[in-house]
């Protein structure tokens, strides 16, 4: 049986990520095992992130960034300038072959095509146990395989989108904004919204989101974004050439701890996405660094979380979407036109203090707040 400093399930962004700081540290000459059955096959995602500058994992020639956010509903639009931060874009297949790249230089690094089953620990550490029957040891175990039996609550509300990257014959998108919220009619009171990331003039992902508690078939969500498009284009026809889709839970009762001090638990599975945005891409980077840096220091490491006081936060957004889906639309609009966008992306990604946060929710209307706070859930 082949012994590794470290075993990976999973090679999605956190494990990638992790391996990444861990090959860039004094610790590049542990040996390394990534369990994972997709191998090779990348999937089709993008992601989104903001900060004053590209973070130093985001692929080299691959930058692709706004500097403006747009919220509107029909023909109204609200155009919001970023002052610090950039909204930055990464597409999954160019971050997981450059990084692949880079680890294939290490020979300690290490990939198996195949699928872990079950981990138990032992004396000298974890036995890892794949679904062809392979065994492994370890001395630390690192989980990112995200099951629904991770949240408490089965019935967690869920983000639901699908996106298609389009083409045009003829110019329509602004290619210096983001549209971060088209808000769309409620359909059986769920909160929908268009977003639309444009390359340029002819080329733009176009998503359509909801948010849900019951799993809407994709062919349902396809034909919303369909509807969409024909809405919003105004019948100019479009190619789709790329497919994105998926499904986030939103909630705050997922389960973190893990049976052992070393069986660390990573990306959705640890709780890295944000529970009322569903943004994960920053969390994992900065919570990766941590880890690394714990695992350099003394070899233990700590659980990754917001501070908790941005749990009771999204709690309470998370209610108003359960029970209120329609004033969601006024709670977002008026977050951000109600205060500095820099501040509010920064509040998001929870790098924000006690007194900034006071200050930027003073500026918003209570009332939805004071009603989910007095109807307060954890969910």
């Amino acid at each position: 049986m082949t012994h590794y400093d470290y075993i990976f399930a999973g090679g999605g962004c956190a494990a990638f990520s992790l391996i990444y700081y861990l090959n860039k540290s004094s610790l590049k000459t542990k040996s390394i095992l990534v369990i994972d059955p997709q191998g090779s096959s990348y999937p089709s995602k993008t992601w989104c992130y903001w900060a004053e500058k590209p973070l130093e994992i985001h692929p080299p020639n691959q930058l692709v960034q706004w500097n403006q956010l747009s919220f509107g509903r029909g023909k109204e639009k609200t155009l919001l300038k970023l002052k610090k931060l950039t909204y930055y874009h990464i597409q999954a297949s160019d971050f997981f072959r450059n990084l692949r790249e880079e680890f294939d230089s290490n020979p300690n690094i290490n990939f198996f095509q195949d699928k872990v089953i079950s981990c138990q620990t032992s004396t000298s550490g974890f036995i890892v146990t794949s679904e062809g029957g392979k065994q492994f040891s370890g001395d630390y175990f690192f989980d990112s395989r995200a099951e629904s039996a991770d949240w408490t609550d089965q019935n967690v509300l869920k983000q639901q989108f699908v996106g298609w990257k389009i083409s045009l014959d003829y110019s329509f998108f602004d290619p210096d904004s983001v549209t971060w919220m088209d808000i769309l009619s409620s359909e059986n009171d769920q909160f929908s919204f268009g977003y639309i990331l444009p390359y340029d003039t002819k080329h733009a992902l176009v998503e359509y989101t909801c948010y849900s508690e019951k799993e809407i078939p994709y062919s349902l969500l396809e034909d919303r974004l369909k509807k969409y498009l024909d809405s919003h284009l105004e019948s100019i026809s479009y190619t789709p050439y790329f497919e994105e889709k998926g499904r986030i839970p939103m909630s705050t009762q997922f389960k973190m701890n893990s049976p052992h001090p070393r069986w660390i638990n990573l990306g959705t599975r640890a709780g890295w996405s944000r529970p009322s945005t569903g943004f994960t891409f920053q969390f994992i980077q900065d919570y990766c660094r941590e880890l690394v840096a714990e695992l350099e220091f003394s070899g233990t490491v700590t659980q990754k979380k917001m501070p908790s006081r941005h749990y009771f936060y999204d709690n309470i957004l998370l209610n108003i979407v359960k029970k209120w889906p329609k004033q969601l639309e006024h709670v977002f609009v008026n977050l951000f036109t109600s205060n500095s966008p820099d501040h509010v992306l920064q509040f998001l990604q929870a790098k924000t203090g006690v007194w900034e946060e006071l200050s930027l929710l003073s500026k918003v209307r209570f009332y939805p707040f004071l009603k989910s706070l007095w109807h307060y859930e954890k969910h």
